[in-house]
């Protein structure tokens, strides 16, 4: 479950507790955040407990908590004693527990890119991948039409060969592109970047899609 925190966020204790007691009287006049929140009671290494407050109570005279939290053991603490709103390794768990509750909600497990280009990874083990590159030269006649090969390597390898098309784009009407797909693997493709006029610039690219588990 997901835990607040505030800055700067300290009082005392008004009354002594016992190791039993779930009201936690205190006095002070800084703004808690809303709960539920750790507190430490006597930040020191002999008489330290972390305790989550589970509902306000009626603040800025009492706190109700759960005690013992984190490891630390239920105790008695003195009246005057500091009770503090710290960051805790449980504030830190929480969070990145929630973080991965989200993750888990949006369906993507890993997403990125390298050098070789793009890719999504899906926790039901989907993943997609797609790149592109730009080129204005090198093309050889093969007919009527010009052509050029281009080796891609995924940005991450499929478990099997994926679906595959080509992509391309560019900026000008007086010539047609488009890529053509010669050859594929589960690490990477081989395409035809295929123009009706030589040495035309256009980028020319791919997307896959298919399994990485």
């Amino acid at each position: 479950m997901f835990v607040n925190a505030g800055n700067n966020f300290s009082y005392k204790l008004s009354a002594s507790v016992s190791e039993n007691d779930t009201n936690i009287p205190g006095e002070g006049s800084g703004t808690p955040p809303e709960y539920p929140f750790y507190l430490t009671i006597n930040n020191n290494r002999e008489n330290m407990e972390i305790v989550k407050v589970v509902d306000d109570g009626d603040y800025p005279f009492t706190f109700k908590v759960d005690r013992a939290q984190e490891g630390t053991t239920a105790q008695a603490h003195e009246a005057g004693s500091l009770v503090e709103n710290n960051f805790t390794a449980g504030t830190y768990q929480a969070l990145v527990e929630e973080i991965q509750a989200l993750k888990q909600q949006s369906g993507i497990a890993e997403m990125g890119e390298n050098e070789n280009g793009h890719y999504i990874r899906y926790e039901n083990g989907i993943q997609m991948c797609w790149h592109e590159v730009y080129n204005d030269d090198n093309t050889s006649a093969s007919g009527a039409l010009y052509q050029k090969q281009i080796h891609f390597i995924f940005p991450k390898s499929f478990v099997d060969i994926p679906s595959v098309y080509g992509t391309e784009r560019n900026d000008v009407a007086n010539y047609v592109q488009w890529t053509a797909i010669r050859q594929v693997h589960t690490d990477g493709v081989s395409a035809y970047a295929i123009c009706t006029s030589q040495d035309r610039p256009g980028f020319y690219g791919y997307q896959a899609i298919g399994r990485w588990k």
